[in-house]
Parts: C-alpha cells; structure tokens; sequence
C-alpha cells in the first residue's frame, strides 16, 4: 500500500509521536518508518498499514491524499514563542497548524470568502525601515478612526483573513501565520490566551503578513512595534502620557480599559516612547510582578470571537447539511480529530436525527 509520506509526518507530529513510538506500535523498525517518511520506500504491507491506521487516528484516505507538508522554518511561517517551548509541543503545534491548512484549503474549494479590505503586502524599507510609519500607513488605507480599533479581530478578517483559534496544548506559543497564494492568509492563535494578548498577538502577526517575506533576525521586533503603533498610536500616547507625569500602575490598568491592551504593553509602551526611565520601568514591572499581574491582570478585556473560520465550517453543516460524521469523511480525518480540531467552533451542531423505518 502506497502512502504519501509527508501525510505519515503530519499524523505522527500530531499525535506527538517520535519515529521509534511509530515503529512499536505498528511492530517495524525506526529504519522502515525513517525510509517511509522520506520516500524512499513509501509502501507499506496491507496488515502494517491497517496497524498503522489504527496507531495513529487516521483513515486511509488521509495518507493517500495529495497534500504536502510545511515546515515552521519556510518564508510563510512566522511565529510567536516563548523560550521554554519543547521539541515535542513544537511537533504537535506543527501537526496542528499543517491539518487545518490541508481541511481549510479543501473547504475553500466549495466557498468564496470576499474581503472587503485590501491586505497589503509592504516593504517596511520603503517607510524608512520604520515599523511604526507602515503601521500608521494601514490604519490610513483602512480608514481606521483615531483611538483604540474597536474590533480587531473583525477588522483583519475584513481583509480577507481567516483567524483560527486552536488549542496548542501549551502556554508557551502565541501564534503563528501564513501567507500563500492558493487559499487566503491564516492566523493561529492560541485559544487560552486572555482577551489583551489576544489583541496584541493579532496585531503582531498582521505585522508579520504585511511585512514580512522571508525571515530574518529583526521581524519579531518588528512586529512588535507594528502592533504598538497600530493598537497604541504614538501621537495620541503622548498626549495620554503627558497627563500622567507619574505614571503609576492604576493608571495602567484605567488605560487598559480604554485601549484593550494589556499592562504590561502599555509600560512599555510608555518607555519606548519616553515617558518612563529605566528605575521607573524597571520599579513598575516589579511591582506587577508582585501583585501577580504579571500572569493574570485585572480589568480583564472579552476576547474577541473570530466569524469567517466558523462560518466557514457551518456552510457545511447547515448549509449543505453534512452531519459531522460526514463531515469528518470529506476531510479525510476520523470523527474524534474533527472534534479536537474544529470542536469549538462546531458547538451546537444538531445531532443526526434516528430515523425510524417500519
């Protein structure tokens, strides 16, 4: 039996299997799984790929799909992460991200999606290497008014991307996003982050889709002071900051309240932009810690709800009346991966009603 090997990586990163877990539970060697996965010898013996079947979720038509597999280190990734994430979280997310691509992609097919926003693609040199100016450029051609953006996350997916909350099974990756020419720009975000950071890594990874092409060692910062400038605009900053000469850690949080950012973004936002020195910045972050404010803040801000992915999910259900089981089959995925994956946002789909024949 033939298999596409990119399609045996993606089903063993995502169930966080190494080569050696593959190969006992299908009673193989590591060499055959390695050989497999290469290429070099895709076939597998029918029991072994029954058994492999089983060991890892899928059916067999999802490794005989023609789908390829992309990697974290491609020109259209980009992600946001902490240092303590693992090569095993990393695998996982990675196998996460690669099948809501591969089930996006193929839903697409069926439904147009009509932005109607233009998603630029910009050279940041062009605006004098200045993150800050390109962000101002966007909220221009957007026609955003002044002050905080009300709904951030309705204003990407105006532009035409699709925003999916997944769960990444870990606190220490944000995001990641994806820029490629057959289906339209995707952004991962992690679905347990609180409604502040939620904003601040969105804006970030726009940044990332506008700027940025091929990585290089600068783009995190980059972006980073994209989605200051663009959450947080210099010039109406300063006037905020100007009346607060002794910025203190209650005037953070009524700030928090107006610009649904975060504390800790705003304090920096103060001392990028000159307002704190560096005893002061260093004093406040202190005490935020010690408030534990650095891990749950108060004056917490509602998470946006992205549309376009679960309206995307429910033309098929409730347009096209394709229960979850059937569902799961055009996807090429078992019921229980269609759950993990698409569960959330699949909530309240009706159950196939028992038909009784007499």
């Amino acid at each position: 039996m033939k298999v596409n090997p990119s399609m045996v990586v993606l089903a063993r990163e995502f169930r966080g299997f190494t080569q050696e877990d593959l190969a006992r539970k299908i009673f193989v060697s590591q060499a055959k799984i390695a050989k497999v996965e290469s290429g070099i010898q895709p076939d597998l013996q029918e029991p072994q790929f029954d058994m492999l079947c089983e060991a890892l979720g899928f059916p067999a038509e999802f490794f005989q799909q023609e789908e390829e597999l992309l990697g974290f280190g491609s020109s259209a990734y980009f992600y946001r992460k902490k240092a303590d994430l693992t090569a095993s979280d990393r695998r996982r997310i990675h196998g996460v991200v690669n099948l809501i691509r591969i089930h996006i992609k193929l839903m697409l097919g069926f439904i147009d999606i009509e932005a109607s926003r233009r998603l630029p693609r910009f050279d940041i040199e062009d605006y004098g290497g200045s993150a800050e100016n390109l962000a101002q450029a966007v909220r221009a051609m957007w026609n955003l008014p002044d002050g905080p953006v009300k709904n951030l996350t309705n204003v990407i997916e105006s532009a035409g991307v699709i925003i999916i909350p997944c769960e990444f099974y870990t606190r220490s990756m944000d995001a990641t996003s994806l820029r490629l020419a057959e289906i339209p720009p995707l952004i991962f975000i992690n679905s347990q982050l609180p409604g502040d950071r939620w904003r601040f890594t969105l804006a970030h990874e726009l940044g990332h889709l506008i700027m940025h092409d091929v990585p290089r060692e600068e783009m995190e910062d980059e972006a980073d002071r994209f989605a200051a400038e663009f959450l947080m605009p210099e010039i109406e900053m300063k006037a905020q900051f100007t009346r607060l000469p002794n910025l203190r850690i209650q005037d953070l949080a009524n700030l928090k309240i107006y610009w649904k950012t975060s504390m800790g973004a705003l304090l920096m936002r103060a001392a990028d932009l000159g307002y704190l020195s560096e005893n002061q910045r260093r004093y406040l972050w202190a005490t935020m810690s010690k408030l534990g404010y650095r891990t749950r803040e108060p004056n917490s801000i509602s998470k946006e709800d992205p549309k376009t992915y679960q309206k995307v999910l429910r033309y098929f259900t409730d347009h096209l009346q394709y229960s979850l089981d059937e569902l799961s089959r055009a996807l090429k995925i078992n019921r229980p991966v269609l759950d993990e994956l698409h569960g959330a946002a699949l909530v309240g789909v009706a159950a196939p009603r028992l038909r009784i024949v007499s």
